[in-house]
């Protein structure tokens, strides 16, 4: 069934199976394939965020991005010949339960309305209960010892990993307990839910049976940015709004961006401390905040975390060569491993603190504006690499030392071959070069190209209109000499023929990627042979006037000016979908989706036919999710939600198979992975009691009468889910 909006997503729990729209469903699939995604908040009821509320009111949520809603997980199952069953739930973390029960939108009288969650940019926050895990990023399959078959978890970059289970897709329990966990929240923020800085994609060595993931903690400074002290700014937003109205004219007139950034900080610390007292423990905050509270304040460190399987997890703290801390300027979006090594990156994009709350007034266009553009800066256009020697991981050590490796190029995904001859480690990676992944959509934006409002229809969409042609990396480093090898390194970018309808395989905005085994909780790939990319193409509609300004400055580290990208962008270039032949680092095969349709998610199946025709690496198919548009009878828009499935050998021929469902809509889909079996899993024994989990978290929050609220919402609405 067809949808009149582009991003459309349904949250209903779905058990149907998909019907064959073209081709024919390929008899030697197997094993499932499951993907993550975010399907708007519980206020939503799913995708788009709509503008009004059904009371007539402006809503909160609209315009914000498709990758900040709750976690709806897809299970596609291939086990019957032929046919291709799918399974999908929300994943309802104990922050879910809380964000209905506060909502006021679901329920405008309940008394939890005054610490509800709301939308901030990249996070749902609320200042008095925490930052929502929403685990819908991605998923990593693990064992336990002594399990046969694989668990699963899913993730997210701001909260610890929750493991699901494969068959019901309910959720089992955190990785880890609340108090193992360092907050990313300056540490006077005692939330019940707090924000975990952590990667999306946490890794599993099946050979060793160890997970890794990390934890990573930013001084005030560094994680605010200019708005360290926006958490205040939420105790009476009408009269701020009010009082930031006033303010921004003469704010607009000043040249010097420093000096303007110094008085928005000046103005958020006066409302937050020197309005009249009402109460002895109001006077006893605004003591707090002129004498101890702008000092008080994480420090930057990133702890590598190890976990077998025990009720919590190993902690390791990771510092540079000369025993320094790692002060990590975006994210730890991704991290690798190989035999020898673990692999922590500082990738390039900026999920904290300063890009989720620079949109406080979403309401307010012209506040907003002004303090995106006030705040919002270009990511690095390099990355920086953190080699931890796995044999250092040992309980003696408290610190460890990384090897740090600068990469000249912005990086967010990359995956290694698992074996390092002689300290030698080879990584594949997707540079976005001049491309911002935490940059959305506004509802006020201005298309670059033809100074007109966006297309409605991309607001919420990530603004990824590439500033630079992407690439695509191998990268060569020797550990133990501590040497980059430059002559066998490639980063490799495409042209192709923008403005035809198949240009060839081409880099214009390089997105995920997928290859045989990738992910596997069976194996490891000692040498990544083939890996297929996904290419996002040349939008217009998506390079935005904002990003443009953003990333115009010919001082960075590029191949074309901003000038020629424009001209690229007129010309325009579809999805693709492309195979690369890592030895040769050569296109060998590529598909060019159709004008106006989008590819986001693609999954390597092999084939459960052995075919020693050719390689292994190429020996099965890709799973994609792909929304296009067409045209009805009114000749007016309407987009479908899809599954293709093409032969990874082939991918030239097209799609062998097109699969839908009148219930199938999805606006954006992000990782995903292929696992063997999706049978009911045991309850482990390292599951974490919720409810003294959080009752530990609660009893910090200092304000008696907020603590009593918190408890109570938690008593009635949250902890009866998790018994």
């Amino acid at each position: 069934m067809s949808h009149p909006n582009l991003l459309t997503s349904t949250r209903e729990p779905l058990d149907v199976e998909l019907k064959v729209k073209e081709g024919k469903v390929p008899d030697d699939l197997s094993g499932f394939v499951f993907i993550n995604s975010g399907a708007g908040t519980v206020n939503s009821g799913g995708l788009p965020y709509e503008r009004k509320l059904p009371n007539g009111e402006f809503n909160q949520e609209f315009g914000s991005p498709v990758i900040n809603g709750d976690g709806y997980m897809y299970r596609f199952d291939f086990t019957e010949e032929g046919k291709v069953k799918l399974k999908t739930r929300l994943l309802k973390t104990p922050c879910f339960y809380a964000d209905i029960a506060s909502s006021p939108i679901l329920n405008p009288n309940n008394p939890f309305a005054d610490i509800a969650f709301k939308n901030r940019g990249l996070a749902r926050m609320s200042m008095k209960l925490g930052t929502r895990n929403q685990i819908n990023t991605a998923i990593t399959p693990f064992r336990k010892p002594g399990d046969k078959q694989s668990r699963l978890l899913a993730t997210f970059d701001a909260g610890r990993p929750f493991e699901f289970d494969p068959k019901s897709l309910d959720l089992i329990t955190p990785i880890g307990e609340n108090k193992f966990w360092r907050a990313g929240t300056p540490p006077f923020l005692n939330n019940p839910f707090p924000m975990v800085l952590t990667t999306a994609h946490p890794v599993y060595d099946p050979e060793t049976k160890e997970v890794f993931s990390v934890n990573f903690t930013k001084t005030t400074r560094n994680l605010l940015s200019a708005t360290e002290i926006f958490h205040l700014i939420f105790r009476s937003e009408e009269e701020i709004e009010r009082r930031l109205e006033e303010r921004i004219s003469r704010w607009e007139a000043i040249d010097d961006k420093e000096q303007v950034v110094k008085e928005v900080n000046d103005f958020f610390y006066e409302e937050a401390t020197e309005k009249e007292p009402k109460s002895i423990w109001d006077k006893l905050r605004g003591w707090y905040w002129k004498l101890i509270g702008r000092h008080f304040s994480n420090e930057d460190a990133v702890y590598l975390v190890q976990w077998t399987g025990s009720k919590n997890p190993k902690s390791y703290k990771i510092v540079n060569e000369n025993g320094s801390n790692i002060q990590i300027q975006h994210n730890m979006h991704q991290i690798g491993f190989t035999k020898d090594y673990v692999l922590l990156a500082d990738t390039n994009f900026k999920f904290t603190l300063d890009v989720m709350l620079n949109n406080p007034f979403p309401n307010n266009q012209r506040i907003d504006s002004f303090l995106r553009e006030l705040l919002d800066g270009a990511q690095n256009d390099y990355s920086t690499l953190y080699i931890v020697h796995r044999k250092d991981l040992v309980p003696e050590n408290k610190e460890v030392k990384a090897h740090k490796v600068v990469l000249p190029v912005e990086t967010v995904h990359f995956s290694a071959n698992y074996e390092n001859p002689n300290g030698v480690v080879t990584l594949h990676a997707a540079h976005n070069c001049s491309a911002c992944p935490a940059e959305w959509v506004r509802y006020y934006d201005e298309c670059k190209l033809h100074n007109k409002p966006i297309d409605p229809q991309r607001v919420g969409m990530l603004a990824v209109g590439e500033m630079d042609i992407g690439k695509i990396g191998k990268i060569v480093i020797d550990v133990k000499n501590r040497d980059n090898l430059e002559d066998k390194t490639v980063f490799l970018h495409l042209e192709g023929k923008p403005g035809t309808k198949d240009p060839g395989p081409h880099t214009w905005g390089v997105g995920l990627y997928t290859y045989c085994d990738m992910l596997s909780p069976d194996k490891n790939v000692g040498e990544i042979k083939h890996i297929f990319w996904q290419a996002y193409g040349l939008d217009d509609q998506l390079l935005t006037d904002f990003m443009y300004r953003l990333y115009q400055d010919p001082k960075r580290n590029r191949v074309y000016s901003a000038e020629q990208m424009l001209e690229f962008t007129k010309k325009g270039a579809p999805f693709v979908l492309e195979t690369v032949e890592t030895d040769s680092m050569k296109a060998t095969d590529h598909y060019s989706f159709p004008a106006h349709t989008f590819m986001w998610s693609l999954q390597f199946i092999p084939s459960k036919t052995k075919n020693n025709a050719i390689p292994e690496s190429l020996n099965g198919y890709i799973l994609c999710t792909v929304i296009g548009e067409q045209k009805n009878d009114q000749q007016t828009n309407s987009y479908f939600s899809e599954i293709w499935i093409f032969d990874a050998s082939d991918l030239k021929k097209g799609p062998v198979a097109k699969l839908h469902h009148n219930e199938l809509q999805f606006a954006f889909t992000i990782h995903s992975v292929w696992v063997k079996e999706a049978a009911e899993v045991s309850i482990p024994d390292y599951k974490i009691d919720i409810k003294q989990d959080y009752n530990e978290q609660i009893k910090h929050i200092k304000r008696r009468w907020l603590r009593k609220k918190v408890q109570s919402l938690m008593n009635d609405h949250v902890y009866p889910h998790f018994r």
